[in-house]
């Protein structure tokens, strides 16, 4: 987790007479860490994400201050800081340029203001920024899944600026393989969604849950939501362009301690979306699936499949037929004969015939209302088995 570097601005400014100077636009720019940079060659040992600061010491000509900048954006820093006094006097207008072309945050603080002060407090406001959040993320998910105390729990998320009437949207992220992803990628996922949500909104909490990358959005409108999943669809694409994911979105509901409910209901969209293979899916767009994830005794269900589908999966294995397909595309087209006839290429009367061996084999009649509704039930739950 990281902090914002508005946040860390809106403290220095008063504290430490810090100046916003360039690259307005990259201020929703997550800083992770701080350092003191003089020597540009330790600018490749940066992992990205940090608030560089610089005094210029080892500045030997009007030109290191723009390269030195340039380094730090190859080295995805966040933003940095520059010491105005004996090394460097101002900030040539050719750096103010290029941190306004590439969103860097420029600021400058006076000489009277000592770095190490401001190192320290940053550093310290970023670490309990990550434990906060993490406490947070535990706390929520105790909340969700009724482990512990809950008015304490709800007490604990309030001290920390989560209202128990606020309003709260799960997003879940499912990734082709997770488990097997190396800790950079799951971690640059997470990063993505912290950096896109705090852009509008400070407070935020993400955690891991099972093959899900959970992100918790609060007293976001609709707009917000759809903003926030297209922003990250986009950042993804962007830096995993093969990954595949699907995202599947909640409900906003009021309650903190309400949400259990809630976040089954994106566990449901986010499994669905996946087995679609669409990028993103609303519970509200689940349709007939609600009802089959509200159902928590799932025998029920397979049993069903099995009295219905599975037999005609197990025919078209065993006799190496494709009747499942001419079933989708009988429903696909209102059981209309004559258009299952034209996509399938095959004679009308073959298709009559083909459906009275589905009937045959399931026992559910697909020319009449009750087998219909049978089978087409069973289609949807092939989806799910």
């Amino acid at each position: 987790m990281a902090v914002i570097v508005k946040k860390l601005y809106n403290s220095g400014k008063f504290l430490y007479d810090m100046k916003l100077v360039a690259g307005e636009k990259g201020v929703s720019n997550l800083v992770q860490w701080v350092h003191i940079v003089e020597d540009a060659d330790v600018i490749s040992f940066l992992h990205g994400n940090e608030l560089v600061f610089t005094a210029g010491i080892m500045g030997q000509n009007s030109e290191w201050l723009l390269k030195f900048t340039q380094s730090l954006h190859q080295a995805h820093a966040s933003a940095f800081v520059v010491n105005i006094g004996p090394h460097t006097h101002e900030v040539p207008k050719e750096v103010l340029n290029y941190c306004n072309e590439v969103n860097l945050p420029l600021f400058t603080i006076p000489w009277k203001t000592r770095m190490v002060d401001m190192t320290r407090d940053f550093c310290s406001q970023i670490m309990k920024e990550e434990q906060a959040v993490q406490t947070m993320a535990t706390t929520l998910k105790n909340i969700i899944f009724n482990v512990g105390d809950r008015e304490s729990q709800i007490a604990q998320m309030e001290r920390y600026g989560y209202l128990r009437d606020d309003q709260y949207c799960f997003v879940g992220v499912r990734i082709e393989s997770l488990e097997s992803a190396d800790d950079n990628q799951e971690k640059a996922i997470r990063m993505m969604g912290e950096k896109i949500a705090k852009s509008r909104h400070e407070t935020f909490v993400s955690f891991l849950y099972q093959e899900q990358v959970v992100f918790v959005l609060t007293n976001h409108e609709p707009t917000d939501i759809e903003w926030f999943i297209s922003e990250f669809a986009k950042a993804v694409q962007n830096k995993f362009p093969s990954l595949r994911y699907s995202i599947g979105i909640s409900p906003s509901q009021i309650g903190i301690g309400k949400q259990n409910g809630n976040f089954e209901k994106m566990l449901s969209a986010v499994d669905t979306a996946y087995r679609r293979k669409e990028t993103f899916l609303y519970y509200e767009d689940l349709g007939i699936y609600k009802l089959f994830y509200a159902i928590k005794d799932k025998s029920v269900l397979r049993s069903f499949y099995q009295e219905t589908i599975g037999k005609l999966v197990q025919f078209d294995l065993e006799n190496d037929t494709n009747l499942i397909e001419l079933l989708q595309v009988y429903f696909k087209n209102n059981t209309n004969l004559n258009e299952v006839s034209k996509e399938l290429y095959i004679h009308r009367n073959t298709v009559t015939n083909q459906l009275k061996k589905i009937a045959a084999i399931t026992g559910q009649n697909p020319f009449e209302v009750d087998g219909k509704t049978m089978l087409s039930i069973g289609l949807y739950l092939k989806e799910m088995i």
